[in-house]
């Protein structure tokens, strides 16, 4: 792990680490005395530098949080969460790296298992495409050095039952299984606006009946219903269900929410940030 830089957020005590691992990027925060929990996030650099964000008006926005992250604890009577922002690979580099880094593998490595229309994230060449798939290696990568790297460096003892794992979109859907594929080290999905789409229904089953049984860990889905996340109402619509015929109890274990004109951006995912962190930090 080498330290490339730290800086400050407005609004947030202490600085934020800027550092790499190879040529991955991650940004990290941790209050001064960390507590037990961590949350680990896909799209990394949408979380606290506003400096990544391009000119997009809907995507100037960051997540805001690590902020939320530290007034929603202390409604929990709660130390704050270590966070963690993992960058996916820059699009220069490979612009479908982010689409191999958060594709369900397991669930999604034939040709037959996408979408028809699935919105131009595959090329041509399907084959090709499906053989450099690399979600799985990606998810070892934060778990067995991402993460044990940055909570020894600030002197924190992971427990993995007060762990979570949080992103949007693809990431949403990277939440999810990342979760599936490491359920010993994550306790929590916070999944924002799951990309479905790209393998419909039958992704969503997939997911659903793979992941862990009740009572073990949670989940928190959400979608908009403006642009590209209308597009998920069935497919997200039967992942609830599915997910609750499995024993996970809404309020409790599950929380699912709609959010009206919500749409696919990081100022409408970090409008539901303070409910998903509520709900993973709270003892319900």
């Amino acid at each position: 792990m080498i330290e490339i830089e730290q800086f400050q957020v407005r609004g947030l005590s202490g600085a934020v680490h800027k550092v790499r691992f190879g040529s991955r990027t991650v940004d990290y925060w941790a209050p001064a005395n960390p507590g037990h929990h961590v949350l680990v996030a896909h799209d990394g650099q949408n979380i606290f530098d506003k400096r990544n964000i391009g000119i997009n008006p809907h995507q100037r926005a960051t997540w805001e949080l690590a902020k939320s992250a530290a007034r929603i604890a202390e409604l929990n009577d709660l130390t704050p969460p270590t966070v963690i922002g993992v960058y996916h690979t820059p699009y220069v580099e490979d612009n479908l790296g982010r689409v191999k880094e958060y594709t369900p593998a397991q669930f999604m490595n034939k040709r037959e298992d996408w979408a028809p229309v699935s919105y131009g994230l595959y090329p041509e060449n399907v084959d090709a495409f499906l053989s450099s798939l690399n979600a799985d290696q990606h998810i070892e990568n934060i778990v067995s050095e991402i993460v044990p790297s940055i909570t020894q460096k600030i002197g924190q003892t992971y427990s993995p039952e007060t762990s979570a794992l949080l992103g949007a979109s693809m990431g949403g859907l990277a939440a999810i299984y990342g979760v599936i594929r490491k359920p010993d080290f994550f306790h929590t999905a916070l999944s924002f606006s799951p990309h479905w789409i790209i393998g419909g229904n039958k992704l969503a089953e997939n997911l659903m009946n793979a992941f862990p049984e009740p009572g073990t860990h949670k989940l928190w889905m959400s979608r908009g219903t403006k642009g590209l996340d209308a597009k998920y109402e069935e497919p997200q619509d039967l992942a609830t269900e599915l997910i609750k015929a499995r024993g996970y109890r809404e309020g409790t274990d599950l929380r699912y929410r709609a959010l009206n004109h919500g749409a696919h951006s990081n100022a409408t995912w970090a409008r539901y940030v303070p409910d998903a962190l509520n709900f993973w930090l709270s003892q319900g």
